[in-house]
């Protein structure tokens, strides 16, 4: 996997992804962030892969005295101004101090790193204790296949860096018994996992389209389209969604000390 092509991905995205999959992962985030193990009023947090810091503002709503956001890719924590102390770097060598942080929070990030153990490592050696999240194996929602049908014919193919990552890091993260294993092969003592359902309010064929294709292995591709391709494409994947489920996400929660 090019390490570079999914950071310059998530770059290029940022714009649509906190227009389209930010407003999911809001959820997610809260509901992460509510089973944090350590007390949030006072603490100080650190948030990785943080994005757009839609997690940074569910530890701040939490009562966190402030938070460090990390992330690889500088458009996303451009995004995200504001929520976090905003610090450029790599989640497996991380710039900073021992136990330095009251609380590492960890979304939806561990299957995008090379090495998730590496880097929770890092995240032991950094904070008190950990809350990160993955989605549950072999989960979907009709959504994933109506965008890309819509996007197929104009001539998309999944980058790379994105196989890559769903062939090679996805399995050992979503599943929950994996996941504890790379958090006890990290180094921590204390591991539970549980799988909780996380409803999104994102229930319209438009949210729906909009979610998917705001992703980083799609919008670059997407943005790379004439505006009447783009909207079309929209509209293709918004009709197929017409009568779908709402999107209710199953979570892999890890909470780690």
């Amino acid at each position: 996997m090019t390490f570079g092509e999914m950071r310059d991905a998530y770059d290029e995205s940022a714009d649509a992804w906190a227009a389209g999959p930010e407003s999911v992962y809001v959820k997610l985030a809260d509901a992460l962030v509510a089973a944090s193990p350590v007390r949030l009023a006072g603490a100080w947090v650190l948030d990785l892969g943080a994005g757009t810091g839609v997690a940074s503002r569910a530890a701040l709503a939490a009562g966190a005295a402030g938070v460090v956001g990390v992330d690889v890719a500088d458009g996303m924590l451009r995004r995200g101004r504001g929520a976090f102390l905003p610090v450029l770097a790599d989640a497996a060598a991380l710039p900073f101090g021992a136990a330095c942080v009251d609380l590492v929070v960890a979304a939806c990030c561990l299957g995008h790193l090379p090495d998730p153990v590496r880097a929770l490592r890092e995240t032991r050696r950094v904070g008190t204790a950990i809350v990160a999240s993955a989605f549950e194996a072999g989960w979907s929602h009709p959504a994933k296949a109506a965008v890309d049908a819509a996007l197929e014919p104009l001539g998309f193919q999944p980058p790379e860096w994105y196989v890559a990552l769903k062939r090679d890091v996805e399995p050992q993260v979503d599943d929950p018994d994996g996941l504890a294993g790379l958090a006890r092969a990290a180094g921590y003592g204390q591991v539970d996992v549980r799988t909780i359902e996380v409803a999104t309010g994102v229930d319209t064929p438009a949210g729906l389209a909009a979610w998917r294709l705001g992703m980083a292995h799609l919008a670059p591709y997407l943005s790379s389209l004439g505006p009447g391709q783009q909207a079309a494409a929209r509209r293709v994947a918004e009709d197929a969604l017409v009568g779908a489920p709402p999107l209710v996400v199953p979570l892999v929660v890890l909470v780690a000390s």
